[in-house]
């Protein structure tokens, strides 16, 4: 009976150790867990940029026509003149000659109406050639380059064309001007264009080597109602020069000009007795 109280009393002893080891034993601690690095997203590359070109801006190209009027050495002058239709605004362009006609390559004429359209056409360099544009109601501008056959080019003539004409917009030397008043009150006054039944034409130039300023008449709707048809020069020397000219398509006058600024007025007399003076220009040394 006592070695079984004995037994017994040994397993509560060794089941009480067994219990005080369970408590007083920690328990075996877990290593923290290492935070997995976390990868930033890498951005994604950019394209290429292409360097960046500056735009550049167009050049004009300049041409002769850009240019101021340039008179050519005594030698190569030539010349050039317009005029305007002050009815139907038809221009024509006129190569009057000159001591340098021979050496002249070509002629090219540039027409700029007042609405912005440019049309060139060549002009033969013969003398008394001509060419035609279509003007405008308004002012338009005309010019004239001439190439030669040693490779110079000139601008020889930019001149305003309208219902009247107007001068070359380059400057020109002084020379003698002509009178202001004819002393025959038949030619004062200003020009005044006749009923579209009577209407006609006289073209003149003056010649820039021997000064010789021709009228010739170029018909029109009353060319068989002219009765005769006067051309008076007031010229710089002082004098006054008149003659007729005959109502026959391409009959010429003839009145020898000056060095300095002619004045021509035109007057046409109609068989009905009615008079207008049609035409007033003033022609400096190179017409």
């Amino acid at each position: 009976m006592n070695g079984k109280k004995s037994l017994i009393l040994i397993v509560l002893v060794l089941t009480w150790c067994m219990f005080l080891a369970g408590c007083t034993s920690s328990p075996p601690q877990k290593e923290p867990a290492t935070p997995s690095p976390t990868s930033t997203p890498t951005p994604a590359p950019l394209p290429p940029t292409a360097e960046e070109t500056p735009v550049s801006e167009p050049v004009p190209e300049y041409t002769i026509f850009d240019g101021p009027v340039a008179e050519p050495p005594a030698e190569l002058e030539v010349s050039v003149s317009a005029r305007k239709d002050p009815v139907y605004n038809l221009i024509t362009v006129v190569f009057d000659g000159g001591k340098g006609q021979q050496l002249v390559q070509s002629i090219n004429v540039r027409v700029t109406t007042s609405d912005g359209i440019v049309t060139e056409l060549p002009l033969p360099p013969n003398r008394g050639a001509e060419i035609e544009f279509t003007g405008s109601k308004a002012v338009d501008r005309v010019q004239a380059a001439a190439y030669y056959k040693n490779g110079a080019s000139y601008l020889i003539l930019d001149q305003n064309v309208g219902q009247t004409r107007a001068g070359i917009l380059t400057a020109t030397p002084t020379v003698p001007s002509a009178p202001e008043t004819s002393s025959n009150s038949l030619y004062d006054g200003p020009v005044t264009q006749p009923p579209k039944n009577l209407m006609v034409q006289v073209d003149v130039i003056k010649d820039p080597v021997y000064r010789v300023i021709t009228a010739t008449f170029r018909g029109g709707h009353g060319q068989s109602l002219v009765r005769t048809t006067q051309i008076h020069a007031l010229l710089s020397d002082g004098s006054e020069v008149t003659k007729d000219l005959a109502s026959n398509i391409g009959s010429i006058a003839e009145i020898q000009g000056t060095a300095g600024n002619d004045k021509i007025q035109i007057v046409v007399f109609y068989k009905n007795g009615e008079q207008y003076k049609i035409s007033e220009k003033v022609f400096g040394p190179r017409g």
